[in-house]
């Protein structure tokens, strides 16, 4: 997430001590507010359906286009934000633009987030949602991706996924 200069959100905020838990609250309440500040165009225009569910223990925004390229398929998306920002709102809201864009389901796993829920909760929760899509989606059918730390937590669950014997998209 970029501001009008180009300039990453996150680049623009001071990272408080790693021990300093209130500190990075505060800090991720306004790193979220820009997110929301930046996609509040994106969001306005959307055309896909999102609701909220829980799959397998994980938060995630489910994604529905108006029409489909890909029926019977899912993007599994896993949002950016140096794996301490982009849930919440920015989630849901990246649910719907790559739904939107890409014509397929979009399940955005909002993952937990330090420093409320330390590594591996993140990736516990992108691999449960995984597990979870295998239940109504043939390997084939699935894609997963993401973007920064999300494309970090893409491999590491595809990783997870083989290590613990699931089939691979």
């Amino acid at each position: 997430m970029v501001n009008d200069e180009g300039v990453a959100i996150n680049a623009l905020q001071q990272f408080p001590d790693l021990h300093d838990h209130e500190a990075w609250m505060t800090l991720k309440t306004q790193v979220d507010g820009a997110y929301a500040a930046a996609l509040a165009g994106a969001v306005a225009g959307q055309r896909s359906m999102v609701e909220t569910v829980i799959m397998d223990g994980a938060n995630v925004h489910v994604a529905t286009p108006d029409s489909t390229c890909f029926p019977g398929s899912a993007y599994m998306d896993l949002h950016g934000g140096a794996l301490v920002f982009g849930g919440g709102d920015a989630c849901r809201a990246g649910a719907a633009i790559n739904a939107d864009q890409h014509g397929v389901r979009c399940y955005s796993v909002d993952y937990r987030l330090p420093p409320e829920h330390p590594y591996p909760a993140a990736l516990d929760d992108c691999v449960a949602t995984y597990r979870a899509l295998l239940d109504d989606h043939a390997p084939e059918d699935i894609i997963v991706g993401g973007r920064s730390a999300g494309g970090n937590l893409a491999a590491a669950t595809l990783l997870r996924a083989k290590a613990e014997g699931l089939p691979l998209p």
